[in-house]
């Protein structure tokens, strides 16, 4: 599995890929989901895309109320927990 860390770039391209807005950036990342108009589904596309590229399961932790911000971390923690 790749070790590297789930930079704010790679956020900013999968959430490109599940349908933000085009103009999403660092300011929104505090925002959740559900602010951001990304519905269950984008956020199962989002856990699945992690899963395959970092191996971690986060899909059943992300919810309306969750943030891109508090995903990033969270992937980091449990890669680096993996690792």
């Amino acid at each position: 599995m790749a070790s590297h860390a789930f930079t704010e770039d790679d956020l900013r391209t999968l959430l490109l890929a599940v349908g933000a807005d085009p103009g999403i950036g660092s300011a929104d990342y505090g925002r959740s989901f559900a602010d951001l108009d990304l519905d269950s589904l984008a956020r199962t596309e989002i856990g699945t895309r992690i899963q395959d590229r970092y191996g971690v399961d986060v899909e059943p932790l992300l919810e309306a109320e969750s943030t891109p911000e508090g995903l990033r971390a969270l992937v980091n923690d449990l890669t680096a927990a993996n690792n």
